[in-house]
């Protein structure tokens, strides 16, 4: 056996034994440096939370709820310039690949990347600082995975990655027509299934062919920090099975990521539209999207604003470490104009203990799937009536 098998072997046996801790608590993918490496990890996370809107009664009569969140599995190696990275997710009735992919690296700056891996697409690793991210996530155009290839160069201040996706992450174990998967993509819908009957469409669409590009560069301030500034643009099909042909996605984006001292401010506008060939008499005002085993609508055409603001607080209380309270604000002008606005807001703190990560955030959504009764449509026409809807959550993970 070789050297570096043996090395490999050695690795892995040792993996057995050895946990990985997520610098951040959702820290993803990030590959060995070390050479010759293979390490597992994980984790576990539940949540507790209270919802304010018409129809969780029941969750206010009993004082709020605790529940399952997510476990996952994570496996990062590295056998000389070959890398591998992959997680998968266990929900409560639904599990998914997050990402998997195996690359190559040329020299320490420059990589290439095969498998579902993030799109490189505006703020990275996010545009948020909460557990609930923020409203691009819930479009598609916030930590999005894909299936294609990417090459990622990072040099000085510059960080240069382009990718062509072949098609999305696929979707997995769940009940949903296609949607069982993690991050946000246009999914096939059909109303002869139970669980997608309330959306009253049918959908035969889905991505293709997608090209990503985006360029950032770093501005440093000395002692008063530094300065991201990039643009990102996609286009792809959107392919539609019944009619057989494609129709077009474009997106392009702006964004500011700055950290100086303890404050960290993330600033991002984005653009986007769909060009659909649904069938004759289909609504081409709405696309479905989908994700979590659950899809809804949302407008085609539209622009989005997120800001969010960041303060680290080291402390030495036990194995409490770091507390960090932010606040993330994000807007969805849709270019409709009978659409109403959807609008998000998230106050909280990440409280860092060790392998422990908890977040405290007070979510507040007005025509926001995931925080009102309007699950469905709020991302399209939405409610013209809706009110500012809040659900107040703490997500504990525990990362092994």
């Amino acid at each position: 056996m070789s050297t570096r098998l043996a090395r490999f072997s050695h690795a892995l046996f040792l993996s057995g034994l050895t946990c990985l801790f997520a610098p951040e608590a959702r820290a993803e993918e990030e590959v060995v440096e070390d050479p010759d490496m293979l390490k597992v990890g994980g984790a576990l996370r539940l949540n507790a939370f209270f919802k304010t809107w018409p129809g969780e009664e029941d969750n206010r009569n009993r004082g709020g709820d605790v529940a399952f969140d997510t476990f996952r599995l994570n496996v990062d190696a590295r056998l000389s310039k070959v890398l591998l990275s992959a997680e998968y997710r266990l929900y409560s009735g639904y599990s998914m690949l997050h990402h998997g992919w195996v690359g190559y690296e040329f020299t320490k700056a420059t990589q290439l990347q095969f498998g579902v891996h993030r799109v490189p697409f505006g703020v990275l690793p996010y545009a948020s600082h909460n557990w609930f991210f923020s409203l691009p996530y819930y479009m598609g155009m916030e930590d999005d995975y894909d299936l294609g290839l990417k090459l990622v160069h990072t040099q000085g201040p510059w960080d240069l990655q382009v990718a062509f996706y072949k098609n999305d992450e696929g979707s997995f174990t769940g009940r949903s027509t296609d949607s069982a998967r993690y991050s946000y993509d246009v999914v096939q819908v059909s109303s002869s299934n139970p669980g997608e009957a309330y959306l009253g469409v049918e959908s035969a669409n889905h991505e293709s062919n997608k090209l990503n590009a985006r360029a950032a560069y770093t501005f440093q301030h000395g002692d008063l920090g530094r300065t991201e500034v990039g643009v990102s643009a996609q286009t792809g099909q959107i392919y539609n099975s019944v009619t057989r042909r494609n129709g077009l996605n474009w997106a392009g984006a702006v964004h500011l990521d700055g950290y100086y001292g303890p404050f960290n401010l993330r600033m991002e506008v984005l653009s986007y539209g769909y060009d659909l060939k649904n069938p004759e008499g289909h609504d081409d005002s709405i696309v479905t999207m989908g994700a979590y085993d659950a899809p809804y609508k949302m407008a085609t055409r539209g622009t989005v604003y997120a800001a969010g603001l960041s303060y680290d607080v080291p402390v030495s209380w036990g194995p409490i470490t770091k507390l960090t309270f932010y606040d993330d604000f994000s807007l969805f002008d849709k270019a409709n104009a009978a659409f109403e606005t959807s609008m998000q807001n998230v106050l909280g703190m990440l409280v860092t203990a060790g392998p422990v990560y908890t977040y405290v955030d007070v979510a507040s959504g007005k025509n926001q799937p995931w925080l009102g009764p309007a699950y469905g449509h709020a991302l399209a026409e939405g409610d013209p009536n809706a009110s500012w809807e809040t659900r107040f959550n703490i997500n504990v993970g525990y990362y092994f």
